[in-house]
């Protein structure tokens, strides 16, 4: 009887945690494949709520459980969110409270996604998490350069910009290129990643090709840092130079894209005249400038293209893009001066305090983290990336900050 009440206690089990896998597959498969809406909604939303209800009913520990220093900062980040809202200068424009509340409840899924992620660290298992995210990048990839044109009609299908396509590709192409890597071996992983690689390139992604490619080879070939990997790779550094500088190879990539050429061969020219750059500059300029006026709360979320402001236009090129008419309504194309901006130092500090707890984490025990290294290689290209574009308002890039806090969280000296 004993025996029979056992079997029948390991079958629930079994089955409760095959529910668990697949629902935490899919939820890492649509963060790594964005595109999917469900009612005008990504399709990730409704599989969280899915994770929340089956943790209730079956978790052991407490669903939010705050107990790390990375919860709290989350809650302190969601604390800033809403005062920004609360405190949206008299001064602004009419509809800037409007346009602060319809995106708060986003500011308050991501902190309430990395609290539970952090709180249910011990049940995410990472084999599946990668396998998901290597799938969720090939159907990115295959989504964005074969079929978007096809299906981005359909109302379950949402557009992926050139920019969101680098972007996921800079946070998960180490997570993707570890999985083949553990099943396939090394060839196969570098063959995936060289294609990822020259996909970019073709695409003209010029800062996304570089992290990808920083990130996937971190992940190829350096899992592990010592003497000799850092004396080899100073040594190779020299000769990849030279041989970048051919002739052959410049024109193989002047073929291949003429901004990636332009980016690595005529440097000068972009900080002069490239308009994509030169945007860039001036809003920083622009945020610093809102900074000075709203140091605490800013001038309220979803508001940086909402308000005009005088802003320092002296730099080299400005000529080019600060007298357009609408300067005042570009995006900040810069995550940190977009939250500086939007929430003041109230947002911007635990934002970056979040950051650079994982990033230390990660550099102080380099060659102790092996489970978790793509995601922290994944958070660093993000971290760096983020300072040209701005994009911290996509849900995948917390659920990889979540990823890097749970693994942070899971540490143990040995």
């Amino acid at each position: 009887m004993q025996q029979a009440e056992y079997r029948i206690q390991q079958r629930r089990a079994a089955t409760k945690n095959k529910q668990w896998e697949r629902l935490l597959f899919l939820y890492s498969f649509l963060m790594a494949f964005p595109s999917v809406l469900i009612l005008g909604q990504n399709a990730s939303v409704l599989v969280f709520g899915a994770i929340v209800l089956f943790l209730l009913q079956y978790s052991k520990n407490s669903l939010l459980g705050l107990k790390k220093p990375t919860q709290w900062l989350v809650v302190l980040f969601a604390l800033g969110s809403i005062l920004s809202v609360l405190n949206i200068p008299p001064e602004a424009a009419s509809n800037a409270t409007d346009r602060a509340i319809s995106v708060l409840p986003n500011y308050i899924y991501w902190c309430i996604l990395i609290v539970v992620m952090v709180a249910q660290r011990r049940l995410i298992n990472w084999k599946v998490v990668y396998k998901a995210v290597f799938w969720g990048v090939m159907m990115t990839v295959l989504y964005y350069f074969f079929f978007q044109h096809i299906l981005e009609s359909l109302p379950f299908f949402n557009a992926m910009t050139p920019n969101a396509f680098a972007f996921l590709t800079i946070c998960f192409t180490p997570m993707a290129v570890h999985h083949l890597k553990s099943q396939k071996g090394r060839i196969w992983a570098t063959i995936f990643f060289t294609l990822l690689v020259f996909a970019l390139l073709i695409d003209g992604r010029r800062a996304g090709m570089v992290l990808v490619f920083l990130s996937g080879i971190g992940v190829l070939y350096a899992d592990r840092i010592n003497w000799k990997r850092i004396l080899l790779a100073a040594a190779l550094i020299p000769f990849a130079m030279a041989l970048f500088y051919t002739k052959q190879v410049e024109a193989l990539v002047f073929q291949s894209s003429e901004r990636i050429h332009e980016m690595i061969y005529q440097s000068n020219k972009i900080q002069k005249e490239d308009r994509s750059y030169l945007t860039r500059v001036a809003m920083v300029k622009k945020g610093l400038a809102i900074f000075e006026q709203y140091p605490y709360n800013g001038i309220g979320l979803n508001n940086f293209t909402n308000i005009s402001v005088d802003f320092d236009k002296s730099f080299e090129g400005a000529k080019y893009v600060v007298n357009k008419a609408d300067v005042q309504r570009t995006s900040a194309h810069n995550s940190y001066i977009n939250v500086l901006a939007e929430g003041g130092l109230l947002l911007f500090i635990p934002l970056v305090l979040l950051l650079a707890l994982n990033i230390i984490h990660f550099i102080r025990h380099y060659n102790t983290i092996q489970d978790y290294l793509p995601v922290y290689l994944g958070l660093v290209g993000m971290s760096i990336h983020l300072y040209f574009i701005s994009a911290i308002v996509n849900v995948f890039a917390w659920f990889l900050i979540g990823l890097a806090c749970a693994a942070t969280s899971s540490f143990r000296k040995r």
